[in-house]
């Protein structure tokens, strides 16, 4: 007998799962079909994957090597397919967008404007939702791309591309006492409470280390509209993008910090994801070079 990708899933959701039974629930099988797929798996590769002896089975090192190629070859597969969509389907009748909404609005709003002159019988849905909603939402089929600032990890399900950076600035009350300095250091700002955005997809959970913390003291929030209205009422200080600090809304009320030591400018990414086993036609293809050129402008 040959191996097959059937088999592979097997494996890749037995590891990932931590046994037998919660792979068969995580794909819908029987637990016997589990095991015998694994079984003939390791006939077939004349390898033993997982050690039997404990109360649940644990993967072997020949089980781990070959895992990391079983993820391999099933990505090459989700992309064949993903292609094969594309090529099949033309252009898309219906599509769907989902937008962090802390987004600059002016390059999206250009680039729809175009989107609606070059295809007017395209059916477009815009979803706008705070970063955490877009991977979910791309990821469960509820949106066909998502457009939101940059995580440190994603589900596995979504192929992620960084589309632009966005310059940052820092930011605090105009009436904080941070705010009357020309120039502080990182061991000043290091004495108050810095507001960073975080998700609970973005593998920093609360209480971890979050990469743009300055400050041992922080609060994390999912949306960087929502940390300019805390760093507004005093509360602390924070990074964000350069558009949200000259937002109207908060224009009056923030005052900008210049940050010495910084070893570099400080700036977040933009990412564009879809999910890796749907097909991407040819007005998503123009979606994500559009908004990557408007959003570098």
């Amino acid at each position: 007998m040959q191996w097959n990708l059937d088999q592979l899933g097997c494996l890749l959701a037995a590891a990932d799962s931590g046994s037998f039974s919660a792979a068969a629930r995580r794909l819908g099988k029987a637990q016997s079909a589990v095991s015998t797929a694994i079984a003939h798996l390791e006939l077939d590769l004349g390898l033993t994957l997982f050690d039997r002896r404990r109360r649940t089975p644990v993967l072997t090192a020949e089980g781990e090597a070959v895992v990391l190629e079983a993820r391999e070859i099933l990505r090459q597969c989700d992309q064949l397919a993903a292609r094969a969509n594309a090529l099949a389907s033309g252009e898309e009748s219906r599509l769907t967008l989902a937008v962090d909404e802390a987004l600059p609005y002016p390059p999206l709003m250009d680039t729809l404007t175009v989107l609606a002159e070059r295809w007017p019988a395209l059916e477009l849905s815009l979803l706008n939702g705070a970063q955490d909603d877009i991977p979910s939402w791309v990821a469960d089929g509820t949106a066909d791309l998502g457009v939101l600032f940059s995580q440190p990890t994603l589900p596995e399900a979504l192929s992620v591309r960084q589309i632009a950076r966005l310059s940052q600035t820092a930011i605090v009350a105009a009436d904080h006492p941070l705010a009357g300095e020309r120039e502080v250091r990182l061991s000043t700002l290091s004495r108050h409470r810095q507001l960073v955005v975080a998700s609970p997809l973005g593998g920093t959970p609360l209480g971890g280390q979050h990469p743009a913390r300055l400050s041992p003291r922080v609060w994390q929030l999912n949306s960087y509209y929502a940390i300019a209205e805390l760093v507004s009422q005093g509360i602390g200080w924070a990074l964000v993008p350069e558009h949200i600090a000259t937002y109207p809304m908060y224009r009056s009320l923030v005052s900008r910090l210049m940050i010495s030591e910084l070893p570099e400018p400080a700036s977040v990414g933009v990412e564009l994801v879809r999910r890796r086993a749907a097909g991407q036609g040819p007005i998503a293809r123009w979606l994500e070079r559009e908004l990557s050129a408007r959003l570098c402008r």
